[in-house]
């Protein structure tokens, strides 16, 4: 199992990573200030609290001053109250910013995934991409509510505090900072280890999830066969990565925590080692000046002690961000301007292809060469071959599930206008052209979306839908099975192949598209619903230009002519009589009944 492609660059500092998050946090900068107006206020009282207590000691105790005393007491209580609930109110703006923001990046990845061309599905297995839009997003949103602005925080607080010291006794202040350069080296240290382990954390659960998404999805495979302890132990494998990862990041994580509560406990022994003796022979520091600064060390050492679990988060935050962002720049599809007219308006189904050659890979072999091809306004083409001869990766190309052909293939107009299709938006391309693949998929939902996809106009209309349905012989089997609402299950395991191969028409025939790709759509269908399904095809034929990949008979001898494919090449084409007494490939075909080509 090898790692799944990772457009992630190490490059990318966590500036530049938090720089373009702000694209998604703006929209909510109102609640944002909000939190960071509490800052200050928070700082401020944590500032005061120390004083008030000074006070007391310093001056009110001695002077027996009861009254005073008192008021210098309620004063420090008004300090801890505004302390919690701006604290209170600081943590509940910077949460709703988190969620909501996190919410928006979460919809952003989803849209960008679907643009995504069939060639990036192919390189990235499924689980690695669930893992970058959930797992990954879902360390970000732990981030956004209890990292960065939780350090800002503390960065203002940790500010604060040590110009009050300062203002208070700068030699103690001075003291108490002489551990300051180890501080500064042990955070930059840490820092840049954990950034990489968290990352590879993140890699680690990417294998593992694809891994798991794999295998669970060929389950029955795995039991027909007896591979049950085999994958366990391979998943056991891919895990122990994950956990060798985790164990080295809480080691670093905890070693950080240890260290930094150590100094703490340095400082605070430096301070009493060089202060205390001022306080005992009156050389000018007093009692409540010590406590004072022992309550502001405490209080520095604190977000400087959790500053380790924090920048762990933030880490695996940034490692994830760097992720999603790697996601996020893959180049989608082009998409038609909202708004735009559409280019194919006019376009009755006139297709000429000139010289077509294709590769999947640049680096790998040419399946497609040298492809010419013209389909007429309403015209029904058959394509026939061996397996392998590139028929699917025809239709493939003609719907733009990939780019990158050579040759030309133009949309003709009735006008004369012609049409490049590369120079097409996929989106703008397939109102117009629709491919109907064998492998047919169908979602956990009802009749009715499986067959609208969700499309509001078709959601809305259920006439729409059932005059769909009955127009691919599938409204008396929807009927039968409760009509609309009928749940086909994961997959569609509640409907046999034919009935979900006529549900996958219907959705083409609610759509009504102008050019259709029938690809191998009937090489599945059981016997039973045969005869449906061939009338179904009939419906979709009429009326529209059809390129039908076909391997049984009956579909290729309503077609108004054949093409019969090989090695990438069309080696003969005509009409089936034509074609039977040339006596060449399709005649061996035919003899072979086309089902075992």
């Amino acid at each position: 199992m090898t790692d799944p492609k990772d457009s992630s660059k190490d490059e990318r500092g966590g500036l530049y990573l938090l720089r373009r998050f702000w694209v998604y946090v703006r929209d909510h900068r109102r609640w944002l200030l909000l939190g960071l107006l509490m800052i200050p206020v928070v700082a401020g009282m944590t500032v005061v609290r120390p004083l008030l207590l000074k006070h007391a000691v310093d001056v009110d105790i001695p002077a027996r001053d009861v009254h005073t005393l008192r008021v210098t007491a309620l004063l420090f209580l008004l300090a801890v109250v505004l302390e919690f609930i701006s604290q209170a109110v600081q943590v509940y703006a910077l949460q709703r910013v988190g969620h909501v923001t996190i919410n928006d990046l979460r919809r952003a990845v989803f849209r960008h995934v679907l643009r995504l061309p069939a060639r990036f599905f192919d390189k990235n297995p499924l689980g690695a991409l669930l893992a970058r839009s959930t797992t990954d997003i879902e360390a970000l949103s732990e981030t956004l509510a209890f990292g960065v602005f939780t350090i800002l925080t503390d960065v203002v607080m940790i500010l604060v505090v040590l110009g009050a010291m300062f203002y208070l006794d700068a030699r103690l202040t001075l003291i108490s900072l002489a551990v300051a350069p180890l501080i500064w080296i042990l955070v930059r240290v840490f820092s840049a280890r954990l950034r990489a382990l968290q990352l590879e954390v993140r890699k680690a659960q990417a294998v593992q999830g694809g891994y798991l998404t794999e295998q669970l999805a060929g389950a029955t495979v795995l039991q027909l066969f007896g591979r049950q302890r085999a994958a366990v132990a391979e998943f056991e494998r891919l895990g122990g990565r994950y956990l060798r990862t985790t164990k080295t990041a809480n080691i670093y994580d905890a070693l950080l925590f240890s260290l930094i509560d150590g100094i703490s406990a340095l400082c605070i022994a430096l301070l009493i080692y060089f202060g205390a003796p001022g306080v005992v022979d009156g050389s000018g520091l007093t009692l409540g000046l010590l406590f004072a600064f022992i309550d502001y060390l405490q209080r520095v050492f604190v977000p400087i002690r959790e500053f380790s679990g924090k920048l762990a988060t933030v880490q695996r935050a940034l490692a994830a961000l760097d992720r999603v962002y790697g996601l996020l720049d893959e180049p989608a599809e082009p998409r038609l301007p909202e708004g735009a007219p559409d280019p194919l308006h006019t376009w009755t189904g006139g297709l000429r292809v000139r010289g077509l050659r294709f590769r999947y890979r640049q680096d790998g072999p040419e399946i497609l060469k040298g492809i010419d091809l013209d389909v007429a306004p309403g015209e029904v083409v058959a394509v026939v071959g061996r397996t392998g001869s590139g028929k699917t990766s025809l239709g493939r190309v003609l719907t733009r599930a990939y780019d990158g052909y050579q040759g030309s293939v133009q949309l003709t107009c009735p006008d004369g206008q012609t049409h490049e299709l590369s120079t097409l938006s996929p989106d703008a391309l397939r109102r117009h052209a629709l491919l109907v693949q064998q492998d047919i998929f169908l979602f956990a939902e009802d009749v009715a979306f499986n067959v609208a996809l969700g499309e509001p106009e078709l959601s809305g209309d259920p006439e729409a839908l059932r005059a769909a349905l009955r127009a691919v012989q599938a409204e008396a089997l929807v009927d039968e099975r409760g009509g609309l609402e009928f749940q086909v299950g994961e997959r569609g395991r509640a409907l046999s192949a034919g009935e979900a191969q006529l549900l996958a028409f219907a959705r083409v025939a609610a759509r009504a598209p102008t050019f259709l790709i029938l690809d191998e759509a009937t090489a599945s269908v059981d016997s039973v619903t045969e005869h449906k399904v061939q009338r179904a095809i009939e419906a979709l034929l009429r009326g529209r230009s059809v390129l039908v990949i076909a391997h049984r008979l009956s579909t290729v001898r309503r077609a108004d002519k054949i093409l019969v494919m090989d090695a990438g090449q069309i080696i003969e084409q005509g009409t089936h009589d034509q074609l039977l007494a040339r006596g060449g490939a399709y005649a061996q075909l035919y003899r072979m009944g086309l089902d075992a080509a």
